[in-house]
């Protein structure tokens, strides 16, 4: 079998991780949605591995688990956290870090266990996990994955150098500016960025083109109708009072609905599978608990209460988010936060920096339990050690916990947030449910809307799809445009058998890019909005 937690490992795989946690909150920010990071970490890994050489299959494995964790932990925050900002208030690097670990390691602890009841006796697809497993297993002769990987980085870096840095390329196009027939119909423009179109290509066409779909009805039916008749004077006046609550209502009223259908089915066998699950280790996992809560009470001034109920939503929200990944390969985090701080705010009515602490926490823990069962399943396919691998999940836990406060910082200093840069669109709907006291007339329309039309689709299809047309109807049309593009592009990879090569080269752009605007947002050198 051969050594698995080696020290290179660990340097290879905590290296991969600085680097995923950068780009992910990057590309998260831009396009509301990280990818599984799994199957790009893998590459790397077996890549630098194999170059190093004397490698083996489960010390490649360990490389990758420690780098994919910081991608699902940097989701959790930029999902969440940016909400304070959106309403005026801030928080510190020092909160955001326990924040981190207390998700993060809540995510692990609470998911880890599950891996022989999912993995072993249900045998749960985990499909990117599965994927994760067959690169490793079939390796990267003469290096062709590797060296794609690695020149489409260089391409992201320099084409994101020349944009920010340099000035030499602009940051916005606007159609309207094509001597062509069609440009006045479509008055809008697009972020130039390859991280929205290569984002809707990992994304795929069904769901871009859903997203494409809110965003074309929203945009070039209803804006310009309301403002025809008289009902506002102009078309921003009637995204911020009309578009943006409407569109914020249908993703609240599909998140309900979601869990509805799907949340609370799953929920019905949460304690005994657990039970079995845990009995081994109750003491020690108890002992964590008890530790987590009191150092989320003692540094983020939360009382006892809250910080309880934001480990046991933790724990909760683990459980869905890796059954639901093991299910259909999405993991609905952001959901599973929304309905936990809705219920938060109805029941008990906090503050808005203790809503959204609660709302990091179980997003954290929600996405790190579907990337650990995801990387659970490549070992167990491997026949690497759980031991091993629980280990290397919790110091890619750390590694991005203590890395994203100063990313998030640096970011929002730089770009801002519900920017055209950085559209953050999770944590734009987080803040109106926060900021808001009563609920407006078109957020409940859309709310109705919203889990009306998921019922529906639920019925032929996964009700998360829904989720993406709210959110094409109030996020800026220049970025469901390009993640429209993406998705087509995808659906002619498709069509030739490209899809793999097509992977790949999306990966990189996205890591190239957003690994350099980290960078230069951290450097002060990135271009203010």
């Amino acid at each position: 079998m051969g050594k698995e937690l080696t020290f290179r490992a660990i340097i290879v795989g905590s290296i991969l991780a600085v680097i995923i946690t950068m780009y992910s909150a990057f590309a998260g920010l831009k396009i509301g949605g990280v990818y599984w990071p799994i199957t790009t970490a893998s590459i790397m890994a077996l890549g630098i591995l194999t170059l190093l050489g004397n490698t083996n299959k489960n010390e490649i494995n360990i490389a990758q688990t420690i780098a994919s964790a910081g991608g699902l932990l940097a989701a959790g925050i930029i999902f969440t956290v940016p909400a304070l900002y959106l309403i005026g208030f801030e928080i510190s690097i020092i909160d955001i870090t326990i924040i981190s670990l207390v998700g993060g390691i809540t995510g692990v602890i609470f998911s880890v266990p599950l891996r022989k009841q999912m993995i072993e006796k249900e045998q749960l697809e985990f499909a990117d996990g599965k994927a994760a497993a067959a690169i490793i297993e079939a390796g990267d002769e003469k290096g062709t994955k590797i060296k794609l990987l690695s020149a489409m980085f260089g391409i992201g870096i320099i084409f994101s150098f020349l944009r920010d840095y340099l000035k030499l390329i602009p940051s916005f196009f606007n159609l309207e500016s094509l001597k062509i027939s069609f440009s006045k119909l479509f008055s809008f423009g697009s972020s130039i960025s390859l991280i929205p179109f290569s984002g809707g290509y990992l994304i795929g066409p069904k769901f871009t083109g859903i997203w494409f779909l809110g965003a074309i009805i929203s945009y070039l039916i209803i804006l310009p109708l309301v403002v025809a008749n008289g009902f506002f004077s102009d078309k921003f006046t009637a995204m911020i009072s009309l578009t943006k609550p409407l569109g914020i209502g249908i993703v609240i009223g599909a998140a309900i609905m979601y869990f509805v259908l799907k949340g609370l089915p799953a929920l019905k066998n949460i304690f005994s599978d657990w039970k079995e699950s845990f009995k081994e280790n109750q003491k020690m996992i108890g002992f964590v608990l008890i530790v987590l809560v009191a150092t989320l009470t003692i540094i983020t001034e939360m009382n006892l209460v809250l910080a309880v109920i934001a480990v046991l939503g933790a724990f909760v929200m683990a459980y869905l988010g890796g059954r639901v990944t093991g299910e259909i390969n999405v993991d609905p985090m952001e959901l599973f936060a929304m309905i936990v701080l809705i219920t938060a705010k109805i029941l008990f009515g906090f503050n808005a920096v203790f809503l959204v602490i609660i709302a990091a926490v179980v997003c954290i823990s929600a996405g790190v339990a579907g990337d650990t069962l995801q990387d659970l399943k490549t070992g167990f396919l491997l026949g690497t050690k759980p031991k091993h691998q629980f280990i290397a999940q919790l110091i890619g836990v750390v590694i991005g916990a203590l890395l994203i406060g100063v990313i998030l910082m640096a970011l929002q200093q730089t770009y801002g947030f519900g920017t055209t840069e950085l559209p953050a669109p999770q944590a734009v709907a987080l803040s109106e449910i926060i900021k808001t006291d009563t609920l407006s007339g078109n957020l409940l329309l859309g709310i109705l809307i919203g889990g009306i039309l998921a019922l529906i689709v639920s019925f032929f299809e996964s009700a998360i799809i829904v989720v993406a047309f709210g959110i094409g109807v109030y996020v800026p049309i220049e970025l469901s445009f390009p993640l429209f593009i993406g998705g087509l592009i995808r659906f002619y990879a498709d069509k030739k058998n490209w899809t793999e090569k097509g992977r790949l080269i999306a990966a990189g752009l996205i890591a190239g890019e957003g690994f350099t605007g980290v960078v230069l947002a951290l450097l002060g050198l990135g271009k203010l909005i």
